[in-house]
């Protein structure tokens, strides 16, 4: 009996150790689906560019709509350095140098309702339900950055800059 106990003892030690040198097979993923290799970088905002991952162009509409009710923006400056934040108002089209920097913020357009599809962005309603805008900032000697700003979740793809935060308080009716 007791060898009949031993066997099993044993047996059950072989095939658990057998077990974990199993190795674990990976999940597919779908065809052209990036890696999952590694982990996601750290930081402030979206990395400037994520390996494997294929950049999508899609074409901004503004309505008539909404080119007709939403005639600019106002976009909050706050100096770092300074502890200091002013409103600006800025038409849509149309370039803020912001005062003491050479940094120049154009706004390329406003969407009250921001909807981002397969192909394009463009606005649900002329509702003011998910403000947006596009944005260019530029300075001298940097790399420019081109993005969206969101007035009800600033924290989504925010302008990062040592000493300039920018962020969109809401749009400007006519």
């Amino acid at each position: 009996m007791k060898k009949l106990l031993a066997v099993i003892l044993i047996s059950g030690l072989v095939f658990s150790f057998a077990g974990c040198k199993k190795k674990e097979e990976k999940p597919q993923l779908p065809p052209g689906h990036p890696s999952m290799e590694g982990s996601m970088p750290t930081g402030t905002g979206m990395p400037a560019a994520m390996p494997n991952v294929p950049k999508i162009d899609r074409t901004v509409t503004v309505s008539k709509e909404v080119s007709t009710k939403w005639s600019a923006v106002k976009l909050a400056v706050e100096d770092k350095v300074a502890k200091t934040k002013k409103e600006y108002t800025i038409a849509v089209g149309s370039e803020l140098a912001v005062p003491s920097t050479k940094v120049k913020v154009k706004v390329l357009a406003f969407l009250p309702d921001f909807k981002m599809g397969d192909k394009e962005i463009t606005s649900l309603s002329d509702k003011s339900n998910n403000p947006a805008v596009q944005v260019v900032v530029t300075e001298p000697g940097k790399e420019e950055w081109k993005g969206w700003l969101f007035s009800l979740n600033p924290s989504i793809h925010p302008f990062s800059h040592e000493k300039l935060a920018i962020t969109l308080v809401g749009g400007v009716s006519k």
